[in-house]
């Protein structure tokens, strides 16, 4: 069992080290093995290998954003607040939509965390379109799918987990993320697969397999 650590913005942070982290899967990887990602988040890893990927996350709007793009949608280029608070209380109207906006558009990433904006005048939606849209080649022939990580059940797999980090702003939908559940979980898919964590500290019988990760 291996893990590494860096932390990432959900749109587009991965990139700046995405080379780095893709290295260390490959030095990892057998031959045509499937690639898994339980918590795509950006898609910034996974995105940039290729052969059999499947790519989960418990956020559904994200996965169906992903969905969306791969059969060419474009999200837009600019949000309103008007229309950042009419996307947040009727999230299923249009659940691509809503996923690109409950992240790309909301303060430091956040689910909904409240609407981005700075007095520069910066535009929040144009910065995350033009991330999401710089991957549409490199997410096209992945498997989305929405999914709780801890239903998942692969054998003889390459899994790369960058879980919400602990004591860090969390990132879920689905309420505060139990860090010790995720290890067990990890311990349990070890022994069938091949993975590899991005976090800051792990348990002591997990190994660190980068210099200056931990």
């Amino acid at each position: 069992m291996c893990f590494s650590s860096e932390l990432m913005q959900y749109f587009g942070g991965k990139q700046r080290i995405a080379n780095e982290i893709i290295k260390t899967l490959t030095e990892y990887a057998d031959k045509d093995q499937t690639l898994v990602e339980p918590f795509v988040g950006g898609c910034n890893v996974i995105s940039k290998m290729r052969g059999e990927r499947y790519c989960y996350d418990i956020n559904e709007y994200l996965i169906e954003m992903y969905k969306a793009i791969q059969n060419g949608w474009i999200p837009p280029k600019c949000i309103t607040k008007e229309q950042y608070d009419h996307i947040k209380e009727n999230k299923d109207y249009d659940k691509a939509l809503t996923g690109f906006v409950g992240i790309g558009c909301s303060y430091s990433g956040k689910w909904f965390g409240g609407y981005a904006k700075n007095n520069t005048g910066r535009n929040y939606c144009l910065n995350a379109h033009n991330s999401i849209m710089k991957q549409k080649d490199d997410i096209m022939g992945i498997n989305f799918l929405a999914c709780d990580y801890r239903d998942l059940v692969h054998n003889s797999c390459l899994i790369y987990c960058d879980p919400p980090y602990k004591g860090t702003t969390q990132y879920s939908i689905s309420g505060k993320f139990d860090t010790s559940e995720f290890w067990d979980t990890i311990r349990k898919w070890s022994k069938n697969n091949t993975v590899i964590v991005s976090e800051y500290t792990a348990p002591d019988d997990f190994r660190c397999i980068k210099k200056n990760t931990y």
